[in-house]
């Protein structure tokens, strides 16, 4: 016989069973979004996705009227991006249809960031006035939040969301945190700015910033852990490291030469230096002991660049895959594919472990924007104006 008790026990433990799956589901569903640059906090590229390994159809493309060279975010049936003018876009996952659009009044930051509540959009700077500020979109409306304006007027670039906080740099002089809730400054930092992305890491954030010095601060109070300058560069330069467990993977730029250093990131202390053939002004993505970047080739209007896979121990060149444009962006990693645009027009699918083309697909313009991997889709940005989707 059920008694009252058992039967309340019953319910109980369903409704503790019904719980954990819905846990389980939206696990699930956060980790097919795309809510930063570069996939996650550490900036490897890594997406937890496969995206079109053979050759893609176009799903959609929609057209913003300007250069798109962020990379589109996707998240709960939508999609996010920014042109290079003054618009910020919201856009229907499935067709790309419109479901909400922003005039920013200036260009916004080159990369954005979205989580369940908000899009967060920097401004950088306009013709006509010499405004920046960090805006937080309600991401379903398209609705201002807060605003958070800084006083040294100098543009505010890609924010990083970490247990209730925002991390943004201002393009010559702060890194600020602020609170995700109000926009209030928590902290400050001076800095010598730049435009690449704070990274999280085992509870510390890091930053490059323009003069290439690499630091590791705590999140919670802004002190300095460790910093790590080099001992020469040349003029202001800053891309976006990536993180392992270990290590921070970042690239340095030289009057002689180039290269990518590797830092412990518990003491920042040097512990390799990789020369690289050309100069890059493509961030880091990084799995399974393999760095990738791309590069100008030789640096002259015409030049062939190239997407780099390196060995992250010995520094040696494992394969490098020649297009006929400059690589600029990122490579987005999802499975055993590497996906990278490039300035001769194409969209590149590259075998991670051999370098071989499984496929190309042309657009109307050069591409520098990183492409994002989402429900075995790939999304990305053109300079002809477009944002793509394919399968």
């Amino acid at each position: 016989m059920i008694t009252e008790k058992h039967a309340s026990l019953h319910v109980s433990m369903a409704l503790r069973l019904f719980t954990i799956l819905m846990l389980l589901m939206v696990s699930s569903l956060a980790a097919a979004d795309s809510v930063m640059f570069q996939a996650n906090l550490e900036r490897t590229g890594v997406y937890h996705d496969a995206g079109p390994e053979e050759e893609p159809t176009l799903v959609w493309k929609f057209d913003a009227g300007a250069p798109v060279v962020s990379t589109p975010l996707v998240y709960d049936g939508m999609v996010y991006f920014v042109d290079f003018e003054e618009g910020i876009y919201a856009l229907n996952q499935n067709d790309g249809s419109p479901i909400w659009e922003i005039d920013l009044g200036g260009q916004p930051s080159f990369e954005i960031t979205v989580n369940e509540d908000l899009l967060l959009v920097g401004r950088r700077f306009s013709r006509d006035d010499d405004e920046s500020y960090l805006m937080a979109i309600d991401r379903l409306t398209g609705e201002e939040r807060w605003k958070f304006e800084t006083d040294d007027r100098s543009g505010m670039d890609s924010p990083t969301i970490y247990n209730n906080m925002v991390f943004l740099v201002s393009m010559s002089s702060h890194l600020f945190s602020l609170s995700i809730d109000s926009g209030e400054e928590v902290w400050r930092l001076p800095i010598q700015g730049g435009r690449g992305q704070p990274l999280i890491s085992n509870t510390s954030l890091y930053l490059q910033d323009a003069s290439q010095t690499i630091y590791s601060f705590s999140p919670d109070s802004g002190e300095v852990v460790w910093s790590h300058r080099p001992s020469s560069t040349t003029g202001r330069y800053s891309s976006t490291p990536a993180i392992d467990d270990c290590f921070i993977y970042a690239m340095e730029l030289r009057d002689e030469y180039n290269s990518i250093v590797k830092i412990n990131k518990h003491n920042g202390e040097q512990v390799a230096e990789f020369p690289i053939e050309f100069r890059s002004s493509s961030s880091i993505s990084l799995t399974d002991g393999i760095a990738f970047f791309g590069d100008d080739g030789d640096g002259h209007a015409g030049a062939h660049g190239y997407m780099n896979a390196m060995d992250a121990e010995s520094g040696e060149l494992i394969w490098r895959f020649e297009t006929e444009g400059f690589v600029r962006g990122a490579a987005a990693i999802a499975g055993d594919t590497v996906y990278f645009g490039s300035g001769d027009h194409h969209l590149y699918a590259v075998d991670r472990h051999t370098g071989e083309m499984r496929w190309r697909y042309e657009t109307g313009a050069g591409i520098t924007s990183t492409p994002a991997i989402v429900d075995g889709r790939v999304y990305f940005g053109s300079i002809d104006g477009h944002v793509y989707v394919l399968e």
